[in-house]
């Protein structure tokens, strides 16, 4: 499939924004974790308008109209733990005659406990432009939970590697297969027992069902190695 101009275009400025922002924490970090002990969160958007500029700078130059700076209104932020919070910032980027091309996602990931980046930010390409559109497709996981892009993990002072016990959770959302009637018509408790043993072999306790329409999610969780 032949990527979109949207999603060309924020391939291109994937290496500014790489060396932007480690350019900008490397220069700055001291300032901003200072910022950030009086202000909170501001500190953050204070580094994102000082990273994205490059980009903005590159897509104007290219002919593309852009505005620059971080606007917290053209943000979200409702996902993760407080060591590893995610915004993400919306940039609608228009042609030169101001015709609506696509919108550059930036995807932040960061700690309100101190100036912390638990993850790299990465840029992700969004058709829709207009605001409400945009907040629908962001208020889906799949739009922001990306398999097939890198992603860098940073490491810091409250890694989670260092807090002792940590959990990992996984979802099953076919399980409700089990409960449905055999070829004779009688329900089996044994087809449901297979199920949950095939996760059980491998660590996972169910902690909860939760019923969704006509399918049930079930929820496991285990202890990750040290």
């Amino acid at each position: 499939m032949t990527p979109s101009l949207i999603a060309s275009l924020v391939r291109s400025v994937d290496p500014i924004l790489n060396a932007s922002w480690r350019t900008v924490l490397e220069d700055k970090k001291d300032e901003l974790a200072e910022m950030f002990e009086k202000f909170g969160d501001r500190a953050y958007g204070v580094w994102i308008h000082h990273f994205m500029t490059p980009v903005i700078e590159h897509l104007t130059a290219e002919g593309y109209l852009v505005k620059g700076g971080f606007n917290r209104a053209n943000s979200v932020e409702s996902w993760g733990p407080p060591e590893e919070r995610e915004r993400c910032a919306w940039y609608v980027v228009r042609h030169g005659d101001g015709t609506p091309l696509g919108t550059m996602i930036l995807q932040v990931y960061h700690s309100h406990k101190s100036f912390r980046l638990p993850r790299a930010p990465r840029l992700l390409p969004m058709e829709a432009v207009d605001r409400d559109a945009i907040l629908e497709a962001l208020s889906r996981a799949a739009t922001r939970v990306r398999w097939d892009l890198p992603e860098e993990r940073l490491p810091g002072p409250d890694d989670p590697k260092a807090a002792g016990i940590r959990w990992e959770y996984a979802s099953d959302i076919a399980i409700a297969d089990a409960l449905h009637p055999a070829d004779d018509g009688q329900r089996y408790s044994w087809t449901l027992d297979q199920v949950l043993a095939d996760w059980g072999r491998y660590g996972w306790e169910l902690v909860s069902v939760v019923p969704r329409g006509n399918d049930v999610v079930a929820f496991f969780k285990r202890p990750m190695p040290a």
